[in-house]
């Protein structure tokens, strides 16, 4: 399922900048409308749909891996480091344009 961000269906528990939060972006942790948890990276200081760069997907099951997807639903992949795969999200959005 490819990540989007729909400000309208999205449950956003935590809006923000942390130590993992490449420089100029921001991240949010929430839900999507199906209730898949979800960690989003958006350009600039706050979440919007036109500022989305990609989403690491969290698993619901213990043991499972997250994996990374870029704004278009492409597979970036598996999330071992937060910091670097969302580091890997805002390069890869930066090379698409």
């Amino acid at each position: 399922m490819p990540p989007r961000f729909k400000a309208a269906d999205a449950d956003v528990r935590w809006s923000g900048v942390d130590d993992d939060t490449p420089p100029g972006h921001s991240v949010a942790i929430g839900k999507d409308g199906l209730g898949n948890n979800w960690l989003w990276l958006f350009k600039g200081d706050k979440p919007s749909e036109r500022a989305f760069v990609g989403a690491v997907e969290i698993p619901a099951q213990a043991g499972r891996i997250p994996a990374a997807y870029g704004r278009g639903g492409g597979f970036v992949g598996l999330a071992r480091d937060t910091k670097e795969m969302l580091a890997k999200l805002a390069a890869r959005a930066e090379q698409e344009g």
